[in-house]
């Protein structure tokens, strides 16, 4: 079996490979959506082809993998745990590498390549991908300090911009577009599923919509008697979804379910059906009549372009927040190409602290710090130049040289 030869560390071994909402629809992304236990395969099959930083983001907006070494295998573990047609994804697909997918990966985390610019969920998302692939032993030194980078290059974002602020996310822009249709009116609302983008929905119709009569439903009902108890929220059996749903004016969809076919909406008082999961729930057919009205994700997305010429005014700060952090993160990367030799000249430097005449004869506060700034002045000329081959010997023949020099004056 063939397997991922990262080689070294080094930025050009980094890549991004995936599907997006730039380059594939809905029904597109549906296809190559990775659920959760197909995500923990992912992650099985990663480590069996070697792989030691990888992360994989799948979201309704993108399926991306982020990793060191092999593209061509990120994509292969792609085509095994969807089952897809190859030539497809190849249709579809984008790979980025080196600094180009490094930048990529730092817009993705501050909102700045989302499809509702500045949604500041995708961060939480792409913490929670990382946090997985950690727990895998996916997310190694070079991963771990990249995405600590991205979150603090988002944050920053947040502080220092208002790229954030108003619509910019699929939970609130499904209660701005009820709340455009309904106005004022007291309505049945059912919210099916009540995962992070479903329990967003409901605080947010409880603060926003007080009006509106909410019932939830879910799989797990655990889930759903979370919302009632914290909210007084209605509660509908999730095996009684296909009687009860024809008696909610609007429906909204944040889990993948296959029940919602179009007769049993023919008499039903549903006006508006908001279907924001991945692969979609709705049934194609329900999209040709004139009621109800159905929105999916990408309808959202479109609805909410009002408002992204405002935040585009931010868009310079952003980017030149994000290239500081990058560049910051790549010299770090760099110098740590060099972390073997660090480790040998610091083990080296502490030894010829013991055998040196002129340092024996110092305190020991004193004889550390000279070694320390050995070290440094070491480490300041890997910053300078990371590729220049430095040789431990000599940087020990110049310590022993400075302090031989100092024995001769003592003398």
């Amino acid at each position: 079996m063939e397997i991922s030869n990262p080689l070294t560390d080094a930025i050009e071994n980094v890549f991004v490979t995936g599907i997006n909402f730039k380059n594939a629809n809905v029904n597109i992304r549906s296809a190559f959506s990775i659920t959760t236990p197909k995500v923990l395969e992912c992650y099985e099959l990663a480590k069996s082809y070697k792989f030691s930083n990888f992360i994989v983001l799948s979201t309704c907006n993108r399926t991306e993998i982020y990793g060191i070494g092999s593209e061509k295998l990120a994509e292969e573990i792609i085509l095994k745990v969807t089952g897809q047609d190859p030539e497809v994804f190849s249709q579809y697909k984008f790979t980025k590498h080196s600094e180009e997918a490094l930048e990529h990966i730092f817009y993705v985390a501050s909102g700045l390549d989302s499809q509702i610019l500045g949604d500041y969920e995708i961060l939480g998302q792409f913490r929670g991908a990382c946090k997985t692939a950690k727990a895998h032993l996916l997310l190694g030194p070079v991963f771990e300090r990249m995405a600590n980078t991205c979150i603090q290059a988002s944050k920053e974002i947040k502080t220092k911009t208002a790229l954030s602020k108003g619509t910019v996310s699929a939970s609130y822009a499904a209660i701005e577009v009820i709340k455009e249709r309904f106005e004022s009116q007291t309505i049945n609302v059912l919210l099916i599923g009540t995962g992070k983008l479903g329990n967003n929905i409901a605080k947010n119709i409880r603060h926003y919509l007080p009006e509106v009569r909410l019932s939830v439903t879910n799989r797990t009902r655990a889930r759903t008697q979370e919302l009632v108890n914290m909210y007084g929220f209605d509660e509908i059996a999730f095996d009684a979804l296909n009687e009860k749903a024809k008696d909610f004016e609007v429906i909204i969809i944040c889990a993948n379910i296959s029940q919602l076919l179009p007769e049993y909406f023919a008499h039903a008082n549903t006006r508006l059906m908001l279907d924001l999961s991945i692969p979609e729930s709705v049934h194609p057919d329900l999209y040709k009549r004139n009621t109800p009205e159905v929105l999916n994700i990408d309808d959202i997305s479109r609805i909410l372009e009002r408002s992204i010429d405002q935040r585009k005014a931010y868009l310079p700060v952003a980017k030149n927040i994000i290239s500081r952090h990058v560049a910051a993160f790549t010299d770090w990367l760099k110098l740590y190409k060099q972390r073997e030799n660090i480790i040998v000249v610091k083990e080296m430097l502490g030894k010829e602290s013991q055998q040196c005449p002129y340092l024996l004869s110092l305190d020991d506060t004193t004889r550390e710090q000279k070694v320390h700034n050995a070290l440094q002045a070491f480490v300041k000329k890997l910053k300078q130049n990371p590729d220049l081959v430095f040789e431990p010997e000599q940087v020990i023949a110049s310590f022993k040289a400075l302090n031989h020099s100092q024995i001769e004056s003592n003398n």
